[in-house]
C-alpha cells in the first residue's frame, strides 16, 4: 500500500475502486493516528441472526441506444432532414459524463442546427435533454430477457429500472436511487422501493440475467442498495460476454450508537440520519460528494447536468449550457473541495472470482451473467468507542478512591451539604441561626497576648479561661472611663 492512500480516504476512495482495504487502511493509516484513534475493532460473528442485503447491481451498456427508436426521434424532430451530427450528440447524451462532457461539449454547441441560435429556436432534445434520451434508449423488454432471483424465473422489467448514472444511462437491480417514473413504466412497477434480502437456506445467494446485446461491452458495477455508481466507484467487470458469473464477497462495518457521544471529526464517519442532504434522505459518501458536484455546477453554471435527480432548487442544463460544465469540469470533480465523510455503517463488495465460458464445450460467447455471494457472510466488522465518557468517569473514581477514599456517593455529599442542606437548614432554622449569630456577638471576646517577646526567652503566662474582669479605677491611664453599660477590659 502506498503513502497516497493515507492523505485522507475519499481521496483512497477514489484513486480507484473502493475496497475494503482501502478503508480498513485509511481507517488505521498514520502512526499519530493510531495513537489517537477513539476506537477498537472487533468481529462480530453471529452470523445466523442477520439481515444479509443483496447488493445493487448496475448495468451500463457502453451504447445503450435502440437504432430503431433513434432514427423514429430523429424523424420526429428534423421531419426535413437530420442534420450533420445529429446521431453523435443524441449518443452523447445518452452516455453523457463529466469527461465526454469536458471533450465533446464544444464540438456540438457550435452547430446552430443541433442546439438553435436562442432558446426560443432550440429543438426539443437541446432543451430537454433527459426526456430526448428517455426516447432513444432500448427499453427494458429489448434488453434483458430470462432474469433468475435466487435461483427462480422472474420478469426483468419487475427488477430492472432505468437510472442515469454520472456515466450515463444504466439500468439496475435493487438500487434505492433508480428514477421513480419513466416513459415505458408499466402497472406493475411501483414507485416505492423494496429492499431484496437473502436468507441462509435459500437455494442460490444471486441474481443473473440475459442481455441481448451480445456484441456490446458493458460496465457491471456492484455496490450497496444506499450507495449510487459514480465518479467513486469503478466498474467491478467490463463485460465482454466471455464470463457467465461473478463471484463476489461482503465486508460490511458498522460504528456503534455510543460513537455519537464523538464529534464527526473524532471518529471520521457520519450517521445514517446525523446529516440531511438534499438529494438523498440517508447519508452515504456517494451522495454527499455527488450533492457536492451539484453544488459546485449550480455555483458555476446556474445548472446541473441531466444525470443527476431532479431535485428542488437545482435546473437542469440545456445542451448549449453543458458549455459552462466543461469549462469548469476539473473544478466540479475535483475531490478536494469536498468536505464529505464515509458512512458509519459501509458496505463494500469485492469480486473474488470470474467464472469463464468453458470453450470446449460451446460458445465462447455468453449472454447470461450471474452474480452472487461466494460464500454466506459470516463476518462483520464492529468500530466501538475505546474510550468513552463514562469510562472516563470510572477512571478518575477508581484514582480518587485509591489515593484519596474519595468516591462518587462522597462527591453527592459534599454537594448535598453546601446546597440543598445549607438551604433547607437557612429556611426551617433561620430565627434559631439569627438568634445565634447575635448572642455570638455580643459574648466578650478573650484577652490576646501581642507580646513581642519569644517564648524560649519569656514564656507566656498562663491564661484563665474566664474574660478578664477589670474595675474602672485599676484601669490605665486613670482618666480612661470605658463605654456605657461596657465593664470589661479589652486590651
Amino acid at each position: 500500500m502506498t503513502s497516497e492512500y493515507c492523505h485522507c480516504w475519499r481521496q483512497a476512495y477514489v484513486i480507484r475502486p473502493l475496497s475494503f482495504s482501502t478503508i480498513q487502511h485509511y481507517m488505521a493509516c498514520g502512526t499519530s493516528r493510531k495513537k489517537n484513534d477513539p476506537f477498537v475493532r472487533s468481529l462480530d460473528t453471529d452470523f445466523h441472526n442477520w439481515d444479509v442485503p443483496f447488493p445493487a447491481v448496475t448495468i451500463c451498456d457502453k451504447n445503450p441506444l435502440d437504432e430503431e427508436l433513434l432514427q423514429e426521434y430523429i424523424d420526429k424532430v428534423w421531419p426535413a432532414g437530420a442534420p450533420a451530427n445529429a446521431t453523435r450528440m443524441l449518443q452523447w447524451l445518452a452516455t453523457l459524463s463529466f469527461r465526454s462532457i469536458e471533450e465533446s461539449a464544444t464540438t456540438f454547441i457550435t452547430q446552430h442546427d443541433l442546439v438553435g441560435h436562442t432558446a426560443n429556436d432550440a429543438p426539443a432534445p437541446a432543451l430537454d435533454p433527459k426526456e430526448a434520451v428517455f426516447s432513444i434508449v432500448q427499453r427494458c423488454e429489448a434488453a434483458f430477457y430470462d432474469c433468475e432471483w435466487k435461483g427462480d424465473s422472474e420478469e426483468c422489467c419487475d427488477f430492472l429500472v432505468p437510472v442515469f448514472t454520472e456515466m450515463g444511462f444504466c439500468y439496475a437491480y435493487n438500487s434505492r436511487h433508480a428514477e421513480k417514473s419513466w416513459p415505458w413504466q408499466s402497472q406493475a412497477q411501483s414507485e416505492l422501493f423494496t429492499e431484496a434480502y437473502i436468507h441462509e437456506t435459500d437455494s442460490k445467494w444471486s441474481f443473473m440475467f440475459n442481455s441481448f446485446r451480445n456484441t456490446s461491452i458493458i460496465d457491471i458495477y456492484i455496490h450497496s442498495t444506499e450507495e449510487m455508481a459514480g465518479l467513486e466507484q469503478s466498474a467491478q467487470l467490463s463485460w465482454d460476454h466471455r464470463v457467465e458469473k461473478v463471484s463476489f464477497s461482503v465486508k460490511h462495518t458498522y460504528t456503534t450508537e455510543d460513537a455519537r457521544q464523538l464529534s464527526i471529526r473524532q471518529r471520521r464517519c457520519i450517521f445514517a440520519d446525523e446529516v440531511k442532504l438534499e438529494t438523498s434522505s440517508i447519508y452515504t459518501y456517494s451522495a454527499c460528494m455527488r450533492q457536492c458536484r451539484m453544488q459546485r455546477s449550480r455555483s458555476y453554471c446556474k445548472c446541473v447536468p441531466h444525470f443527476y435527480p431532479k431535485t428542488k432548487g437545482y435546473r437542469q442544463c440545456t445542451v448549449r449550457e453543458l458549455e459552462c460544465i466543461a469549462r469548469y469540469a476539473a473544478a466540479i470533480t475535483d475531490v478536494s473541495r469536498c468536505t464529505c465523510e464515509l458512512g458509519c455503517s459501509h458496505t463494500v463488495y469485492e469480486v473474488e472470482k470470474l467464472t469463464e465460458i468453458d470453450s470446449s464445450k460451446g460458445p465462447v460467447a455468453s449472454n447470461a451473467l450471474e452474480t452472487e455471494f461466494v460464500s454466506w457472510p459470516m463476518v462483520r466488522y464492529k468500530r466501538e468507542v475505546l474510550f468513552g465518557w463514562v469510562d472516563l468517569l470510572v477512571s478518575f473514581g477508581g484514582i480518587a478512591g485509591l489515593f484519596l477514599g474519595f468516591s462518587l456517593l462522597s462527591g453527592v455529599e459534599l454537594v448535598y451539604y453546601f446546597t440543598l442542606r445549607a438551604c433547607c437548614a437557612a429556611w426551617r432554622d433561620g430565627d434559631a441561626l439569627r438568634r445565634e449569630r447575635a448572642e455570638r456577638l455580643a459574648r466578650p471576646k478573650p484577652p490576646y497576648n501581642l507580646s513581642l517577646v519569644p517564648w524560649w526567652k519569656k514564656p507566656p503566662e498562663p491564661q484563665d479561661a474566664r474574660p478578664l474582669q477589670v474595675k474602672a479605677k485599676d484601669l490605665q491611664p486613670p482618666k480612661y472611663s470605658p463605654p456605657p453599660l461596657y465593664t470589661q477590659y479589652l486590651p
